[in-house]
C-alpha cells in the first residue's frame, strides 16, 4: 500500500512529467515529419530539436518507471498520441505554424501572411478553406502577381520521375492585372 506522503510528492511529479513530455513529444513529432518530409534537407536546428526532445521524452519515461512505473499504461500512449498529432500538423500545415493557425481558424490576416514563408503563404493564398480578410488580399496580390516568366515565390513542389525533380510556377500573361 502506498503511503499517503509517497501519494503527496509523487503526485505532482507525475503531472509535470507529464505535461513536460507532451511538450517534447509534440516537438518530436513535428521537427520528425519534418526531418522525413524534406528529405533530409531540414537542417540542423531542426535534427536539433529532434534529438533534444527524443531526449526530454526518454528521461520522462525513465523517470515515471523509477518513480511510479504503472503511469506508464497511461504516459506512453498520449506521448505517442501527441507526437503523431503534432506530426501530422505539421505535415498538413507544410511546417509553417502561421499556415497551421490559419488552417485552423479557418481565415487570415495580412499580418500572419506577411510572416509566413514564402511557401506557406503561397499555399494559403490559394486554399479555398482559408478566408482572407480586407488587409490580407493585397499581402496575397502582391505573392502571386509576378511578371510573366518569373518564379512565383513558394510554388515549388517535386516533379519528374519519382519526384526527384524540383518544379515550380511561374507568372503569365493571363494573370497580370491591366
Amino acid at each position: 500500500m502506498p503511503s499517503v506522503r509517497n501519494i503527496l510528492w509523487k503526485t505532482p511529479v507525475v503531472i509535470g512529467a507529464l505535461v513536460a513530455g507532451c511538450f517534447a513529444a509534440s516537438q518530436v513529432g513535428w521537427s520528425g515529419a519534418e526531418a522525413i518530409a524534406d528529405r533530409g534537407e531540414s537542417g540542423f536546428v531542426t535534427d536539433l530539436f529532434l534529438f533534444v526532445g527524443l531526449a526530454v521524452s526518454y528521461g520522462i519515461i525513465r523517470l515515471i518507471q523509477r518513480t511510479a512505473r504503472p503511469v506508464l499504461w497511461v504516459l506512453v500512449p498520449i506521448l505517442i498520441y501527441t507526437a503523431a498529432i503534432s506530426g501530422w500538423n505539421g505535415f498538413a500545415s507544410d511546417f509553417d505554424h502561421g499556415r497551421g493557425e490559419a488552417i485552423r481558424h479557418h481565415y487570415a490576416n495580412g499580418y500572419i501572411l506577411e510572416h509566413m514563408s514564402d511557401r506557406g503563404r503561397f499555399l494559403s493564398c490559394q486554399d479555398n478553406r482559408i478566408a482572407l480578410t480586407d488587409d490580407a488580399k493585397p499581402v496575397c496580390a502582391r505573392a502571386l502577381n509576378v511578371p510573366p516568366g518569373q518564379r512565383i515565390p513558394g510554388s515549388e513542389h517535386r516533379c519528374g520521375p519519382l519526384g526527384f525533380l524540383e518544379c515550380f510556377e511561374t507568372g503569365s500573361e493571363a494573370e497580370r492585372p491591366k
